[in-house]
């Protein structure tokens, strides 16, 4: 993760993708998305950036301006969508999005704990390792 290690004002790049994943902290689903976001990142390390809400939402300009650099894909968890909007918020260039919620029932989603998405949260992060794939060309 880059939190210590500013972005500068460089053009768009297409080498990674932002993934932006939900901080609900009481929401259930919140955990879930975190969980599948660290997941994400282990299966595309060198691709995907991981971007932590709270450090956003606070003006951090490095968190500002990886969202502005990097394709961003928001993992929401829940119909308030905070991440994403969140995101758009900070000039994010939103190219995918997911909706835990909806993704619970497509992949029958069982979480064993807050922190183990199980097989099948691994098959929605697998989807978006592939979507990430797919916005850098690969």
């Amino acid at each position: 993760m880059q939190n210590s290690q500013e972005v500068s004002s460089q053009p768009l790049a297409e080498d990674k993708v932002a993934i932006i994943p939900c901080a609900g902290m009481d929401k259930a689903l919140g955990s879930v998305a975190r969980a599948c976001a660290f997941e994400v990142v282990k299966l595309r390390p060198c691709k995907a950036v991981l971007v932590c809400i709270p450090p956003l939402v606070a003006g951090v300009k490095s968190y500002s301006e990886i969202v502005k650099t990097y394709p961003s894909i928001p993992i929401d968890g829940c119909a308030e969508r905070c991440a994403t909007k969140i995101a758009v918020k900070n000039g994010a260039r939103i190219k995918a999005r997911i909706l835990i919620p909806e993704s619970v029932q497509k992949y029958n989603l069982k979480p064993k704990s807050a922190s183990d998405i199980g097989p099948d949260g691994e098959k929605l992060a697998e989807e978006i390792a592939t979507q990430i794939d797919r916005l850098l060309g690969k």
